[in-house]
């Protein structure tokens, strides 16, 4: 079954929500708003994760680039309306191909770097992965 163009950027719009509510709730432990994370799976590796260098990148916290990379996304894919085509839908198909693959760096560096794992920022990987393909749909 073939979504409708509706339906698929609905599905961008919820997942980049989704994603955004992740983001910022990895944001408020990584700026010390929260002092602990729920960290299903792995044990306090969420914590680790948030705590650790990388975290950051140039001084930006991961988590602040991954919440206005999915409220981009979501505006992108309610703003491009009925109609195909336009700079939008292109614009979220490159958020969205960045967006995967900086969650494929960063879950490469929870292996190899940081030695933990994180089950917030691997949901954030599966929203990008999951967010890709349908964000490339719209071209």
């Amino acid at each position: 079954m073939r979504l409708s163009l509706g339906s698929r950027r609905a599905a961008i719009a919820g997942l980049s929500l989704l994603g955004l509510v992740d983001s910022l709730y990895m944001l408020a432990f990584t700026e010390g708003l929260s002092r602990s994370l729920a960290c299903p799976f792995f044990g306090r590796g969420c914590e680790i994760v948030g705590r650790s260098p990388q975290a950051r990148h140039l001084g930006v916290p991961n988590a602040a680039v991954g919440a206005l990379g999915y409220a981009a996304m979501a505006s992108l894919a309610v703003w491009s309306g009925r109609r195909r085509g336009g700079w939008q839908p292109r614009l979220l198909a490159t958020v969205a191909l960045a967006a995967t693959g900086a969650s494929a760096w960063l879950t490469w560096e929870q292996k190899t770097t940081v030695r933990a794992w994180c089950f917030w920022c691997l949901s954030s990987t599966a929203i990008n992965a999951a967010l890709l393909p349908l964000a490339v749909s719209q071209l």
